[in-house]
């Protein structure tokens, strides 16, 4: 299954902005249209796929991730056949809203909520490994697509892709997901999961589900929500705009795929060993390194004017990327439980593709306007800065203060 997620999570990397971003200026080429009107066409795309997720979350908890994940690998791949024979931008829009729903959004939200029915023990490893997996698609994909796009064309390119998806990826899934080890006879980890890890805090049994409203009154959502949303803002917005960003600077368009590569070689460590960290010591401190590893990385790319510094800027992402990616994913399993834990991650995949439709829109406004994206960066800079101290500041959900405010306001429902 942890195979199976992380096959997912590779193949989404096409509809990731880090795949996308490479077909943007060929595509503006041909067209002859303005960045801002791509950089909204995304954002209005990449909106479009905050109310599915909601529902799809709570579908993942009713159906299981196995039919889910099928259905949004078929549509990923027949959205990639569209984008190819697309002639305006109403026709990009749609193909683009159908790419990031299905693609970027349920796909990965399946991937990230199968692993933790399978591991509990070992949890924070499984994430590592499927966080490696995107660092290794994140490493590939954009010089895979680069290639494609140099040998046969935008379009013929996301043909090829589309049916690398449709034909493989979605049958794979179809044939051989599982959505729980109960379903054939077997336990987490292959083992009894009320086993504790050695820091008991870490690991919510099982009679501590949340539901999306109980967790709604804790402080520790909110401040996981808010601190998710950062790195969709910036890290979105930055990637869609870096091939433009670091030309700007005088540095050259293939340089953009290179700082996605160094980004993907440091994450692939650090992944590695924020896994282990999370097994074995509290969540809060690796969630907030990772907002400080992200606003260190804001400060090397505003002085980013050679190829050092712009490789040392994708380093720094690696280490934010890697992670945030792993301790948010224990994050929430540890702190909400498993049984809603598709509907309490459809809401936050939701918020987050919100923050990823909004990411692209002030830089590409700052830019047209002042000719340079440093005053969009340093803005953006305040964003983990708040993350910081949010997460600080929040303390472990505690299921029976958050059943009496329940209680006291009205009856619980699931939502």
């Amino acid at each position: 299954m942890l195979g199976l997620a992380s096959l997912a999570v590779f193949l989404s990397g096409p509809a990731q902005t880090y795949g996308v971003s490479v077909f943007i200026d060929p595509i503006l080429a041909e067209f002859g249209w303005s960045r801002s009107l791509i950089s909204t066409l995304y954002s209005i795309a990449t909106l479009a796929g905050a109310i599915p997720m909601v529902l799809v979350g709570r579908q993942i908890d009713r159906v299981g991730n196995r039919l889910i994940m099928t259905i949004a690998a078929v549509l990923f791949g027949l959205s990639l056949l569209w984008l190819s024979v697309v002639s305006g931008p109403l026709l990009v829009l749609l193909g683009l809203a159908v790419l990031r729903t299905f693609g970027s959004g349920v796909l990965t939200l399946g991937a990230r909520t199968l692993v933790p029915h399978w591991f509990v023990r070992r949890r924070g490893w499984a994430f590592s490994m499927l966080g490696i997996s995107g660092s290794i698609s994140l490493a590939l994909i954009p010089r895979f697509n680069e290639a494609l796009i140099s040998l046969v064309g935008w379009r013929h390119a996301w043909q090829i892709i589309g049916a690398i998806v449709l034909l493989g990826l979605a049958p794979v899934l179809g044939l051989f997901i599982r959505n729980r080890p109960e379903d054939v006879g077997e336990k987490p980890d292959g083992h009894d999961a009320g086993k504790r890890l050695r820091r008991p805090s870490l690991l919510v049994d099982a009679e501590d589900d949340w539901t999306v409203r109980e967790a709604m009154t804790t402080r520790m959502f909110w401040a996981m929500l808010l601190a998710g949303t950062v790195p969709a803002i910036v890290l979105t917005g930055i990637s869609f705009h870096q091939t433009s960003l670091l030309t700007a600077r005088g540095l050259s368009p293939g340089l953009a795929a290179s700082v996605f590569a160094a980004e993907s070689v440091v994450a692939l460590p650090i992944t590695l060993a924020a896994g282990w960290v999370v097994d074995r010591h509290p969540i809060r401190y690796t969630l907030a390194a990772a907002q400080v590893a992200l606003l260190v990385a804001l400060g090397a790319l505003l002085a980013a004017d050679t190829v050092a510094l712009a490789l040392i800027y994708g380093g720094l992402r690696g280490v934010s990327t890697g992670l945030w990616a792993v301790s948010a994913d224990v994050a929430w399993t540890s702190f909400f439980g498993k049984k809603y834990l598709g509907s309490i991650r459809g809401v936050t995949f939701a918020v987050g593709t919100v923050g990823a439709a909004i990411g692209p829109v002030p830089l590409g406004l700052v830019y047209d306007a002042t000719g340079s994206y440093s005053g969009a960066i340093i803005a953006y800079m305040l964003l983990p800065l708040i993350a910081l101290a949010v997460l600080m500041s929040a303390g472990i959900p505690r299921k029976a203060m958050a059943s009496s405010q329940l209680s006291e306001a009205s009856p619980a429902t699931e939502i």
